[in-house]
């Protein structure tokens, strides 16, 4: 059963967005100077800047309801472990503030999906912190493309060579490898010719993400193709 304590955390949130730009102090500014608002110019202005925020709002609060399914379910005292430890650690107030902004800076619902997932593992100890922080830095930077290509076609080496492990191994998740081969050119003149062969081997790190991800997928991965340790 999901706990409600993440619930409250995450619709928290929602409630006080972390929108300090330009257009919100605008807002602020003009909606309390009734002078201002009578101006012609300025009250559209205020109009669309009002519009504006209701918009990256609604944006928001569908990245939470988003990161919420991903999070998934944990007990209550797997999150009770882990509320002890941070304010043990006195780092609650900190935490709960950068997880607001990593939800807000997630460029779709669906990153902010495996975000949740990335959380949900920090919250049952599968990973430590530094490793929360590897994946969402992984899930941000990284094409969902990509990220959907990793999770259906690790196993393949074509799709490997094929660019996604140059992408996995500059993100330290992959090993690359160099070498010179042979290969036929010609079967009946018996013609070989050389050339540099690559090849990838996911890393502890890149086998942790797959982890991650294929927790959060898992109805959309084939059984034989599910990974998990």
């Amino acid at each position: 059963m999901k706990d409600t304590k993440i619930s409250s955390i995450v619709k928290r949130s929602g409630e006080n967005l972390p929108l300090a730009d330009y257009a919100e102090t605008l807002i602020d500014a003009f909606m309390e100077n009734e002078l201002a608002k009578a101006i012609p110019i300025v009250g559209s202005g205020v109009a669309l800047l009002k519009t504006y925020r209701q918009y990256k709002e609604a944006k928001f609060l569908k990245k939470v309801e988003e990161f919420y399914n991903g999070a998934g379910e944990f007990s209550e005292a797997e999150f009770k472990a882990f509320d002890e430890k941070l304010e043990k650690d006195g780092k609650k107030e900190q935490f709960v503030n950068e997880l607001i902004e990593i939800i807000e800076r997630a460029e779709s619902e669906e990153k902010s999906k495996i975000i949740g997932g990335v959380f949900r593992r920090l919250i049952k100890a599968e990973i430590d912190y530094d490793v929360f922080e590897d994946q969402v830095r992984y899930t941000n930077v990284m094409a969902l493309r990509d990220i959907h290509i990793f999770m259906h076609g690790y196993h393949n080496h074509y799709i490997l060579e094929d660019g996604l492990g140059d992408v996995l191994f500059s993100n330290r998740m992959s090993k690359r490898t160099m070498e010179i081969a042979t290969k036929t050119t010609n079967v009946l003149a018996g013609e070989t010719s050389q050339y540099i062969k690559t090849s990838y081997v996911l890393t502890e790190v890149g086998k942790l993400y797959l982890e991650t991800l294929h927790q959060v997928y898992k109805e959309k991965i084939t059984p034989e193709h599910l990974f998990a340790r």
